[in-house]
């Protein structure tokens, strides 16, 4: 073995060799918001089913007043609809080798690398389990068509409740204008969360703000203790969350796509 190949210097009173330092500069964007603030709830089974109330028993104004003399009810029925959600699996590899792990405890240089890849390949697969809550490509919850979640994004759209704000108009008003319509609504109680859009897209928004009403926004801290800006609404006060997995184009759609989705 040649020394001389594997050392930075060779001299009189100092042999100098490769040496790191023993943490790992990680740089690496992990989790995103939105999969960590949705509520968990436990399957029933494949598929999981439920029942959602879309309507009350709620007569109209001439059925329910009637003759206090002579009370003739009519018969009201609320409505309920059976849904189902079929369960996706989501599965990632890490392999070890014997060997090498051995070497690396003899080194003692990175004796932490193997907890650190076993916990980076379970946040490399709640990553992809993030992006896909927005963007998976499946068509369906009744009938599957891929593997994959069908994304928020497609949802919504598939839905029709999306709203257009004009390249000239105001990104902030066209928000507000479309949660207060939400909110206005007699038949669901709609209570939005949070507006979720690319971090580019709430930039516009806080120039906006900054600009046109010289107004700065407040701040608000959500899940993880993360602190964002807050736009004010007939919400309330509704955290602006930036997030990374949102598509950068078409940043003015995506800003009426986001706050929809919050009903």
């Amino acid at each position: 073995m040649d020394l001389h190949a594997a050392a930075d210097f060779l001299g009189p009173g100092a042999i100098e060799i490769d040496r790191y330092q023993t943490e790992i500069t990680d740089i690496v964007r992990r989790r995103g918001v939105f999969g960590q603030r949705m509520k968990q709830v436990p399957a029933t089974g494949q598929p999981s089913r439920f029942f959602e109330e879309t309507a009350i028993a709620s007569p109209t104004a001439a059925q329910a007043f009637v003759d206090p003399r002579n009370i003739a009810p009519t018969l009201q029925t609320p409505t309920r609809v059976e849904r189902t959600v079929p369960l996706k699996a989501l599965v990632s590899e890490i392999n070890y080798n014997l060997f090498d792990m051995e070497v690396g405890t003899q080194q003692s240089q990175f004796a932490y690398l193997q907890a650190k890849d076993l916990a980076d390949a379970v946040d490399g697969l709640l990553r992809t389990h993030d992006v896909s809550l927005w963007n998976g490509n499946d068509t369906s919850l009744i009938a599957p068509t891929t593997p994959q979640y069908f994304g928020a994004i497609g949802q919504i759209e598939a839905g029709g409740n999306t709203v257009t704000i004009g390249t000239t108009a105001s990104i902030v008003d066209g928000l507000k204008s479309t949660i207060a319509e939400m909110v206005a609504s007699s038949s669901f109680d709609v209570r939005p969360t949070a507006i979720y859009a690319n971090p580019v897209l709430l930039d516009l928004i806080d120039r906006e703000m900054k600009t046109e009403f010289n107004v700065v926004l407040s701040t608000v801290q959500i899940t993880g203790g993360i602190t964002v800006k807050a736009l004010s609404t007939q919400a309330g006060e509704l955290p602006l969350i930036p997030e990374w997995a949102l598509p950068i184009q078409a940043h003015r759609e995506a800003a009426a796509r986001c706050c929809r989705l919050t009903s």
